[in-house]
């Protein structure tokens, strides 16, 4: 993740913000959400070791543990601060600090990977993602999510995103095309997250929007993928 720099680390200011503004603690929340929903509907494996790429201080995966109690969770993070301050903070996780495009795991490690709001970031998204096919074992699935790149123009021109931290954005056409080239089955693609700061029923506002196919407002995208059992890594 991004949020101060080239490096493509979460900063620890924004990391702590989650734990004090509404507006932060809502999207992580929401992303979380998705992501669990996502595991529980679409995992064929029995959960027992999932990866956050670009993890930061290691929150979501903290909530993700507390749904998959003997599963290994293990972050990846690049800022040291925030590898520290999340292994004080969630001494069960294993957070270490590493370049999610170089990982440095066995081949068919994992049965779950999650990268939210970070692929925007990093400078070589292919790699991360042929890295990501990699450490999955077959029938593991990648959920990935992204801020839609028009709204994500709009935040940054009214100044609620610092637009400069992303290397490059995507729509999910091309995340699907990219997921593909790499080794993956796309099983679910969609937008969600209707505002950044979380509205009065939002989830259930948001399910009429789907119904009257109107996802247009929504700021935000997510993919699922699962690595294919018969394909060789790229």
């Amino acid at each position: 993740v991004n949020k101060s720099g080239h490096t493509g680390s979460l900063s620890i200011e924004y990391a702590k913000g989650r734990e004090t503004k509404r507006s932060l603690r809502y999207r992580l929340w929401r992303r979380t959400h998705e992501v669990l929903v996502a595991i529980e509907q679409f995992s064929k494996r029995p959960v027992e070791d999932i990866i956050d790429l670009g993890s930061a201080d290691g929150r979501m995966l903290e909530i993700i543990h507390q749904k998959y109690l003997y599963a290994r969770c293990v972050g990846v993070e690049y800022n040291k601060k925030l590898v520290d301050y999340g292994k004080a903070k969630f001494p069960d996780l294993e957070i270490i600090q590493g370049n999610i495009d170089s990982l440095d795991f066995p081949d068919d490690s994992f049965d779950v990977a999650v990268a939210t709001a970070v692929i925007e970031h990093v400078p070589d998204p292919e790699k991360v993602i042929e890295e990501t096919c990699r450490i999955l074992r077959p029938e593991g699935i990648l959920v990935l999510t992204t801020p839609h790149p028009l709204w994500e123009s709009v935040a940054g021109k009214l100044g609620l995103l610092n637009r400069d931290d992303h290397h490059r954005s995507f729509d999910l056409y091309e995340l699907e095309k990219m997921l593909e080239e790499s080794g993956f089955k796309t099983i679910e693609v969609k937008r969600f997250m209707l505002s950044p700061i979380g509205l009065p029923f939002e989830l259930k506002v948001e399910r009429l929007v789907n119904t009257l196919k109107m996802e247009f407002f929504f700021a935000n995208q997510l993919i699922v993928a699962m690595k294919a059992g018969d394909l060789k890594y790229v």
